[in-house]
């Protein structure tokens, strides 16, 4: 997502020196229960050969009701500094690179707002089309078929930092008490069929070079490892996809502190799970399990291990200087933690006991538990029952109407972090102390200028003269093309202005027009 800063290491004083950045992918459904008898019939051959032929011809409609927008953009790379894409037939968004954690939020959450307002657009096309049915977006990680997708994060850290990366592996593996999206599972015989991570069942092993195949809870593609010196690339696949705001700030805000700890000091005498993927399963099904250490050293849980990772972020912070939002990062895992020790679930039923900490508004899994346990108690049906599950798919639906999640935020149930006035400006506008900025500016103002632009990837740019439709061909067209062209390399992420640049770009654009008005397209 984003590339090393100008091939020196970087030495990290705190989160403003903290590149993020997330992808998220989204599950779409092809609604067609209400349909006729014959429509129904028909439907039951796109469930099983042609399931990919039409999740691409949905796929398709979304890329098509975002052309139809009126949304400056550079093919995948949008006006504010985000990407929007297929990837193997699913619709997913990156964020722009963000320095705050607020920001990124934001920007995680308009990526929401766009898949759904995309899907708006898609339904009308299939009206105009007359294909049947409705379609809906889901932010999660599995679908009924038992096909997972991602939710990635990325940090840039430092060479140091990455040497030591298996410190923070138990700290990985036990963050789902707080991160996790919760879902049903299908254990047999077992009367509280609930487990806290979607994504725990996915993951292989610990470092992995594959998506698909060999799912690691760090991915290491050669691709992202830069030259020595340089600063990386850290690519987590292993968390699942947050509806609340509150539960994705917590992941990111913790992350970086970590990271930042990591970096400085490191974290000595952590304990180590013996089986670290099979600790990750295991605490997804059962969250306050006793997992074996390394070295017959005994067991901790997983809420054991985050306050310890915690008492190590304090004690570093308390000899230093600490930004609002490091702060208001430690405050919210500390109070989660405390929460998380006082929270009461029965284990026979899955009932919420006992809540203090009120993270039935906050976290995921938690605030679907309780959704699913209203459900129970009101139809008396059985964990197994099939509308138990549709209900927990419903619970990630992005359509406020249709939604779970955005049902119990309109109803105030749940606690929000990140004002709705600051999603809807992330929709539009990109972080303004990231590179971002500039990509955002470029786009802008080289598309009103006659100038096509050209995004590659995060750091390069290419801005092309429009060729003018008076005369014939020019002979040598592709070597004008070339020549009527501007490169630019953005290089550093944390770069958000260059006026040089800009004035450059200005420069060119100008030639455009001039070129234009001449009605030759020539030098």
């Amino acid at each position: 997502m984003f590339a090393a800063r100008g091939g020196a290491a970087l030495e990290v004083d705190d989160l403003e020196e903290r590149i993020f950045g997330t992808e998220c992918e989204y599950g779409l459904f092809h609604q067609l229960l209400s349909l006729p008898a014959d429509a129904r019939k028909e439907t039951s051959r796109l469930r099983g050969a042609r399931f990919h032929e039409n999740l691409k011809k949905m796929s398709a409609l979304l890329v098509l009701a975002l052309s139809l927008e009126e949304r400056p953009s550079a093919g995948e790379f949008l006006c504010n500094g985000g990407r929007f894409y297929i990837d193997r037939d699913h619709p997913e968004y990156a964020t722009p690179e963000c320095r705050s954690v607020k920001d990124l939020v934001a920007h995680e959450m308009a990526g929401d707002r766009l898949v759904q307002k995309l899907v708006e657009g898609a339904r009308l096309l299939m009206a105009q089309k007359d294909i049947p049915g409705r379609l809906h977006a889901f932010k999660n990680n599995l679908d009924s078929y038992g096909n997972s997708y991602g939710s990635h994060e990325n940090y840039l850290i430092t060479p140091r930092a990455m040497e030591r990366i298996e410190k923070i592996i138990p700290f990985l593996l036990t963050r789902q008490i707080f991160s996790g999206a919760g879902k049903i599972a299908g254990f047999e015989h077992d009367p509280f069929p609930f487990m806290v991570s979607q994504r725990a069942d996915f993951i292989d092993t610990v470092f992995s070079d594959r998506t698909r195949e060999t799912r690691g809870i760090i991915n290491t593609r050669r691709r992202e490892i830069p030259r020595r010196g340089e600063n990386i690339r850290l690519h987590v696949i292993l968390g699942d996809s947050n509806m609340s705001d509150y539960a994705l700030e917590l992941k990111v805000g913790a992350m970086a502190l970590v990271l930042r700890v990591l970096e400085e000091e490191g974290f000595e005498n952590i304990p180590v799970f013996s089986k670290p993927v099979e600790a990750l399963k295991n605490i997804s099904r059962s969250p306050w399990s006793v997992q074996e250490l390394e070295g017959g050293h005994g067991g901790r849980t997983a809420l054991d291990v985050q306050s310890i990772y915690l008492e190590r972020v304090q004690r570093f912070f308390a000899s230093r200087s600490t930004l609002s939002e490091e702060k208001g990062a430690l405050e919210l895992w500390e109070r989660t933690l405390i929460g998380l020790k006082n929270l009461r679930i029965s284990s026979k039923n899955g009932e919420i006991e006992d809540d203090p900490g009120q993270l039935g508004r906050k976290l995921d899994w938690v605030i679907k538990l309780w959704l699913l346990g209203r459900a129970r108690n009101k139809t008396g049906r059985q964990w197994s029952d099939p509308h138990l599950r549709q209900l927990d798919f419903k619970y990630h639906d992005l359509d406020p109407a249709t939604g779970l999640f955005r049902r119990c935020v309109s109803l105030q149930l749940v606690d929000r972090i990140i004002e709705e006035e600051k999603i809807r400006l992330a929709l539009n506008d990109p972080p303004q102390d990231t590179r971002a900025a500039i990509r955002s500016k470029i786009i802008r103002e080289a598309s009103k200028a006659n100038a096509e632009v050209i995004v590659k990837n995060w750091e390069s740019i290419r801005i092309v003269a429009k060729e003018t439709s008076a005369g014939p061909r020019h002979p040598f067209q592709r070597q004008k093309r070339l020549i009527n062209s501007m490169r630019v390399d953005l290089t550093d992420p944390f770069e958000s202005g260059n006026e040089e640049l800009m004035a450059e770009i200005g420069r060119f654009a100008a030639r455009g027009s001039a070129r234009r008005g001449r009605g030759d397209g020539q030098d």
